[in-house]
């Protein structure tokens, strides 16, 4: 095999880097002398290497300065691509909600293939590959602080990206969520209606990094407030049986007769290991999730929860996608919730 000329090399390793991230946008390249030491080569044949970037359009000079590492234009209009990336946080998950519903249809009829992916696609991918491949993206991110560079690099590159469930600081991107702020504020009030005064929050997170549980646990304290009622926060960080377990037990000790749960998952679990405890749902303890999942119907007692309207998310953001595309302006869109009353929350 013949060996590639040094220049060549050189190049083809830094341009390695820029795809790969390690030299980010904006990131100035060694200089032309600092090459020519580090491959123990001519300032000729570093300066070639460096013009190969430079025609391939991933860097430029500028006078004075240096070499920086360029925005990269995209080699075909976005309007022309017929794919649209659909990403989600796990394989496999089926507990997200039937957003497809609402976004295929939408998207299929406008002559796009939705592309669906878990998380991991995005740090397989270069962006400069996504760019090039597909018109843009829905983005349903695990936390608000998933892929952050990965998003930074679409941002500065103005590719379209509508975030799906959760808001993300320092972006741009338009989102469509769920009310969530309505959500944990209609559960929070029937509790109230029922007679409890001491109604805790459960959840599994972090509230300041994920959006929609922050918001969900803010309509909680609205609840409280305006019955001027003291909050009560309750955190598991795990998910096993002897977490739960700690988290009823703390309930107990605090006097708490209701609970309002992150999620329907969550609840559940609770559910179980209070039963466990011999504490009586709901005559001892009232319970409300969050998302209206299939089993929340099947349960024993059957759960209260709030229900999101996922095909509507889904098709909002298609529409949002599209409009991004297009590039005309997007408003964010938050879709209602309703309240699902069912024997977990009981009558006091």
């Amino acid at each position: 095999m013949v060996k590639k000329p040094l220049y060549q090399q050189i190049s083809e390793r830094l341009e390695s880097q820029i795809m790969s991230g390690e030299l980010p946008v904006g990131a100035q390249l060694p200089t032309e002398f600092a090459l020519s030491e580090a491959y123990k080569t001519s300032r000729i044949t570093s300066k070639r290497a460096v013009s190969e970037l430079e025609n391939k359009g991933l860097v430029e000079r500028i006078r004075g300065k240096g070499t920086f590492v360029t925005a990269r234009k995209a080699t075909k209009n976005t309007s022309s691509i017929k794919q649209v990336l659909f990403i989600l946080p796990f394989p496999g998950q089926n507990d997200l909600g039937n957003f497809a519903a609402g976004l295929l249809p939408f998207l299929a009829e406008k002559g796009y293939h939705v592309h669906i992916q878990d998380e991991s696609f995005l740090t397989q991918t270069h962006f400069f590959q996504l760019i090039e491949q597909y018109a843009g993206m829905i983005y349903y991110p695990e936390t608000g602080n998933s892929n952050l560079d990965i998003l930074y690099q679409l941002q500065f590159q103005n590719f379209p990206v509508v975030l799906l469930d959760k808001k993300m600081e320092g972006f741009n991107f338009p989102y469509v969520t769920a009310d969530n702020f309505s959500g944990g504020l209609l559960a929070t009030r029937l509790l109230l209606t029922k007679g409890h005064t001491k109604i805790a929050f459960l959840n599994s997170r972090t509230i300041s990094i994920t959006s929609t549980v922050r918001e969900r646990y803010m309509g909680y304290l609205r609840a409280l407030f305006e019955a001027g009622i003291s909050f009560h926060s309750l955190e598991t960080t795990a998910h096993e049986e002897e977490a739960y377990a700690s988290v009823v037990k703390k309930c107990v000790g605090e006097g708490v007769t209701a609970v309002v749960a992150e999620n329907d998952l969550m609840a559940i679990q609770f559910m179980k290991q209070a039963k466990n405890s011999g504490i009586r749902i709901p005559e001892d303890l009232a319970v409300i999730g969050f998302d209206n999942i299939q089993a929340a119907e099947f349960v024993e007692p059957s759960l209260t929860t709030i229900s999101q309207d996922f095909e509507a998310m889904g098709r909002a953001a298609a529409i949002s996608l599209q409009k991004r595309i297009q590039k005309k302006d997007v408003e964010n869109a938050v879709i209602p919730v309703s309240l699902i009353e069912r024997e977990s929350s009981g009558a006091r």
